[in-house]
């Protein structure tokens, strides 16, 4: 059976301006030639039980409170004006935040409406996170019209039988890393360091604690030999600015996934029913000298097509660092990249988060 109940609906506004307030009143009339029993200020004179007596009574037997959001309201509940103006404002929206923190914040019942998409940012907090009702357009207006009826316009179907569950697709997970979780941890990786005046241009990898360093490079060597022909380490430098961040550029170590693949399938594993694990590191570099040495490193890196990877280690109270020769790994393969060409499905895509554990580090050779 149709719903003819007609709810009654108080609307709390600020009257920012005349106009302002000619634009409720021709909202609430509105409202009222479809049935809609609003109780508006406007309508009234003089209430004899006085203005705040007849505020808090309307919204008490009032089934909906419409907030209508402006920035005078916002200002008025907010405390932001000075003393005597807009006291009916708020006065109900001091009644309103009591009532939601009586009921536990559960809200049936204030629905915010705005006159305009530039007002949404004044609806009050306490019920921002219902839905708002856009009633300048003919749309809001009738979605805000059926809820105050209480009238779904969309029914759900009827529920269907589940689907058969397909068969499962088996995969399996082939976990690479270069990366030792818990050696990284200890050995403290703060940054990198270039060296270019010698034949092939070296990478230094910088740590805190050279026990673990050099535990790093003897399980790289193990792995991979003091020649990673296949460059399954891999090293990527991402220049470009990211904001919110100061200029510099990330590195990132991590396993080289088409060498990984490529092992993986070596050992059995087809392609298609493979999952890979890989785990990264990365920091963010911010370079003093204007990237004098990084920009040197990579056209000589660039002219030669290979370079040295070292650990070193750094005293933090002297900025000393201390190459570690004997434990250098010859590569070929580096990546150049630009943050504008690395997008959220990238391998590099960690350094787009926002609370990634990057600490900007920078002592260049």
């Amino acid at each position: 059976m149709e719903n003819q109940y007609s709810p009654k609906v108080f609307i709390s506004y600020s009257q920012d301006s005349i106009s302002f307030a000619d634009k409720v009143l021709e909202f609430s009339n509105k409202l009222r030639s479809d049935g809609i029993d609003t109780i508006l200020d406007q309508y009234e004179e003089s209430p004899p039980e006085g203005w705040p007596r007849w505020m808090e009574k309307s919204i008490d037997i009032a089934d909906y409170v419409l907030v209508v959001g402006s920035i005078g309201y916002q200002n008025k509940i907010a405390g932001t004006v000075e003393a005597g103006i807009g006291r009916g404002a708020k006065w109900e929206g001091h009644i309103i935040y009591q009532k939601l923190y009586m009921a536990d914040s559960i809200n049936k019942k204030y629905i915010p409406v705005i006159f305009s998409r530039a007002d949404i940012d004044y609806i009050p907090t306490p019920i921002q996170g219902s839905t708002y009702y856009d009633v300048s357009t003919q749309k809001g207006f009738d979605d805000l019209y059926w809820r105050l009826r209480g009238i779904k316009t969309k029914q759900k179907p009827p529920l269907g039988k589940l689907r058969p569950l397909p068969e499962k697709e088996r995969k399996t997970l082939f976990i690479t890393s270069m990366i030792d979780l818990e050696t990284w941890d200890k050995a403290v990786w703060r940054g990198a360091g270039f060296i270019v005046n010698t034949d092939l241009p070296i990478l230094l990898l910088l740590f805190i604690h050279e026990e673990y360093a050099v535990k790093i490079f003897k399980d790289w060597i193990s792995d991979v030999g003091v020649d990673d022909k296949s460059d399954d380490i891999r090293i990527a430098l991402i220049e470009g600015d990211i904001p919110n961040e100061e200029a510099g550029y990330y590195i990132v170590i991590g396993s080289n996934l088409k060498t990984a693949a490529k092992r993986a399938e070596r050992q059995g594993v087809p392609m298609d029913e493979m999952l890979l694990l890989n785990f990264t590191r990365l920091i963010r570099a911010n370079p003093t000298d204007n990237f004098a040495f990084f920009n040197i490193f990579k056209q000589k890196y660039q002219k030669f097509g290979e370079y040295y990877l070292i650990p070193a280690i750094i005293d933090e109270s002297s900025n000393k660092i201390k190459p570690l020769m004997q434990y250098k790994i010859h590569k070929k393969e580096l990546f150049y990249r630009h943050v504008d060409e690395i997008n959220e499905y990238d391998e590099d895509s960690i350094i787009l988060e926002k609370n990634k554990p990057a600490k900007p580090y920078q002592i260049e050779l």
